[in-house]
């Protein structure tokens, strides 16, 4: 018995943080974040609508990312738990790397069939970069709740969550000063797609080093399974000691899991659906209706980002002392509140003030929502209870995504009511529905 206690790669079930390899899967949140804020946020929306000519198909191209994150997020979290977290934290960043670059690179005629050819291209590239996406988080948050201690998730979660919103909050900036700084000594006009190169590349070499930092950092499959079979020695299950691997993923563990979670999985799919709405109409309502160059909007979001950041820590340790349901529920209350402040109070210093406290609300609920998944679904299930979690989030992402700009062209406030009225019913669903469950057996 000693033996497999000094044997064991990684414990699962151990008292402390492991803080090294927590600094090592914030380094790789950090980079990815900070990719895709300059992607998404920042460079794509204006490299389609100005670089490309094609301002029509904005929401389509974001969309198509969206999709592929809704599609792919429930059999990548599968395979997370059939082939381990490693591979996948690999393989999605990669992936990203190879769209950035190609992306950069994409040049598409004014019309014919060679433009319908080039937006087909333009559209797959997204496809794949969204599958990456898919391949990467939920891997992430299921390794989180591999090393992990119950009682320190939500501390851990939110300690991820400050990276991922410094990656957030100074994407967008990065990716407007390198629009906007090497263009100024080029002389590149907004219609000229090579005036985006620079945050492609940039993103892409950000995604390159989280793919090396996961290889160098994340245990193997195999250190993974030899884990779980010390740790089922310690519990005395025979069967988990003899088949450690072969019934981690199971359809009738997964659909058991899932049955747990359906309140769970509307509430993720009614706040995304909000989010989606405004996601892709930001960066031009800032540009359109407060009159901000691409550099000044990566400066607005840059203050309520470091704010969110500076207390994603200790709000992520309220979770686990006040009770993950409830910390979900407040977070909630915040953020739907702000929302509404902000359509009414429309101005620069409205969005810094209120973007701030939106954010504070996500930071509460967020990473108290993913412990409690993670609490909820043990190691069997946990990357694809995760993954299917993080489809319906992509598929509330996906329709806000698809209808967010043409409403915006019609109503340039309709998709920030529309997020209002849905984070304000997310809030209810949390009061009437979310509970702290009862303690589940490690592997059940």
């Amino acid at each position: 018995m000693s033996t497999a206690r000094t044997a064991r790669p990684h414990p699962v079930n151990q008292s402390l943080m492991p803080w090294p390899f927590m600094a090592a899967m914030a380094l790789i949140a950090l980079l990815a974040e900070l990719a895709y804020g300059v992607v998404n946020n920042s460079t794509m929306p204006v490299y389609v609508r100005n670089g490309l000519g094609l301002p029509n198909i904005v929401g389509f191209v974001g969309a198509s990312f969206l999709l592929a994150e809704a599609l792919l997020n429930g059999p990548t979290g599968i395979l997370a738990d059939r082939y381990g977290r490693r591979l996948l934290m690999v393989i999605g960043p990669l992936l990203s790397v190879f769209t950035c670059v190609c992306t950069a690179l994409l040049r598409i005629p004014d019309q014919g069939t060679g433009q319908a050819i080039g937006i087909g291209i333009l559209v797959t590239l997204r496809f794949l970069d969204g599958a990456g996406a898919a391949a990467l988080w939920p891997a992430v948050f299921a390794s989180i709740g591999d090393r992990v201690n119950e009682k320190q998730r939500s501390t851990a979660m939110g300690l991820l969550n400050v990276s991922y919103m410094i990656g957030l909050a100074i994407g967008p900036l990065i990716g407007g000063l390198l629009n906007d700084t090497i263009a100024a000594r080029l002389n590149l006009s907004l219609n000229n797609p090579w005036r985006y190169a620079p945050s492609f590349g940039f993103a892409a070499v950000a995604f390159l080093i989280a793919a090396v930092v996961a290889f160098l950092v994340v245990p193997s499959h195999s250190a993974h399974l030899a884990a779980r079979r010390a740790e089922a020695e310690e519990r005395k299950d025979t069967e988990a000691v003899d088949n450690p691997h072969g019934e981690t993923v199971t359809w009738k563990a997964i659909t058991e899991s899932l049955r747990r979670i359906p309140m769970l999985l509307l509430l993720v799919f009614v706040i995304f659906l909000g989010i989606g709405l405004i996601a892709l109409n930001v960066k031009f309502y800032a540009m359109d209706r407060l009159k901000v160059t691409e550099t000044g909007f990566g400066g607005l979001l840059l203050w309520p980002a470091l704010v969110v950041a500076a207390v994603s820590a200790p709000l992520g340790r309220l979770g686990d002392k006040w009770g993950k349901a409830r910390t979900i529920q407040l977070g909630m209350a915040i953020a739907s509140a702000s929302m509404w402040l902000i359509i009414k109070y429309e101005s620069q210093a409205a969005l810094i003030v209120l973007g701030s406290l939106l954010g504070v609300g996500f930071v509460l609920a967020f990473p108290a929502y993913m412990a409690l998944l993670s609490d909820i679904s043990g190691p069997k299930t946990r990357g694809s209870v995760i993954g299917a979690v993080k489809a319906f989030q992509g598929i509330g992402m996906l329709i806000g995504g698809v209808f967010g700009p043409p409403i915006y062209q019609w109503r340039p406030l309709a998709p920030f009511i529309g997020a209002g009225i849905l984070l304000t019913a997310g809030f209810l669903l949390s009061l009437l529905t979310i509970r702290d469950p009862k303690p589940l057996p490690p592997d059940e």
